[in-house]
């Protein structure tokens, strides 16, 4: 309660977008509105180590909206898929393809919180093929869908978007 009050405050003392990171940093959520996870944003990963393998990283989180394959990553990274997908395992603990899966969805939570652009248009805007996609890879990740995140980062806030557009 006294962490809620807290995020409170700062709402309304330095408004929506500082209120929401000081909720990620505190593990609470903006706003409580029952029966859902906690936002927190993704560790940053240690440094891959391989200038090759933070190049092809950095060349894909420019490039989100690309159709990205590991057969792709490895081009840019100048290595062999398999080679590559043994030297990104060691150094991220993960895949490419949940890499990039998790970093479209942390894209997705700016224009989520943000803008009152349509679930399809966000999908599309952070490099999935479909809504529906997207909002598997999102609750997955984040243990809600788009449109009820979205209800707690701006109902709380007073943050308008257009009626429909956070549909699930």
């Amino acid at each position: 309660a006294g962490l809620d009050l807290c995020v409170h405050l700062v709402r309304r003392d330095h408004g929506p977008t500082i209120a929401n990171a000081v909720a990620r940093r505190l593990v609470v959520p903006p706003h409580r509105d029952g029966g859902q996870a906690q936002f927190v944003e993704a560790p940053v990963p240690a440094d891959p180590g391989d200038d090759r393998l933070a190049a092809s990283m950095s060349w894909a989180l420019a490039n989100l909206t690309a159709e990205i394959t590991v057969a792709r990553l490895a081009r840019q990274a100048h290595m062999s898929p398999r080679t590559y997908l043994r030297h990104f395992a060691r150094a991220t603990g993960t895949t490419p393809i949940r890499w990039l899966i998790d970093r479209r969805v942390q894209a997705s939570l700016p224009l989520l919180e943000t803008t009152s652009a349509p679930i399809e248009e966000v999908a599309a805007t952070v490099g999935f093929e479909t809504a529906v996609t997207f909002r598997h890879h999102f609750a997955a990740a984040m243990r809600t869908s788009p449109s009820a995140y979205r209800r707690a980062f701006t109902g709380a806030s007073g943050g308008a978007h257009a009626p429909g557009s956070g549909t699930t």
